[in-house]
């Protein structure tokens, strides 16, 4: 009798488990402008031209300022002496703060560090041994949602002002 009851114990907590896990999966899938600010901040600090699906359209709107950005970027690593992807940085989130002005509008401060990392191995070796300096990353970030989904909008980084 001992042994049914233990084995109904752990098929519960199996059970539960399951569940739990299904839920956790469902809302992690959820679009938010917390994750789309920190999507679009990774791709612009590694020059990922995939920025731009997560650009509203009125930057868009502008012409290709995604390519603009990435050339002007490739004009300064030459004009300093380096390939482009000497230019490339890997973001590690400290924190980041979502404010909603309306239901299609919201604010996203990011803060953390960025690094320079030429390639995985050296940015993990770099942060390893403390071999490279790290650049203080704070900007809010405007968000509004067009289509359903949450898109940048503003001046994202320097994005826009280098232009």
């Amino acid at each position: 009798m001992a042994k049914d009851n233990r084995f109904v114990s752990l098929a519960v907590v199996v059970l539960i488990g399951v569940v739990l896990q299904g839920a956790f999966i469902f809302v992690d899938h959820q679009e938010t402008p917390s994750k789309t600010a920190v999507a679009f901040s990774k791709a612009y600090f590694q020059l990922d031209p995939a920025m731009a699906d997560s650009l509203s359209a009125e930057i868009l709107e502008n012409g290709d300022v995604v390519s603009s950005y990435i050339e002007k970027v490739a004009d300064d690593a030459r004009a300093r002496g380096f390939a482009l992807k000497r230019m490339i940085s890997q973001l590690s989130l400290d924190e980041t703060h979502t404010v909603f002005k309306d239901d299609n509008t919201a604010e996203v401060r990011i803060t953390g560090c960025r690094r320079v990392t030429i390639n995985p191995i050296f940015g993990f070796v770099a942060k390893l041994f403390n071999l490279n300096q790290a650049h203080p990353v704070d900007e809010t970030l405007i968000l509004v949602r067009e289509d359903g989904q949450w898109k940048v909008s503003g001046q994202p980084f320097d994005l826009i002002r280098t232009m």
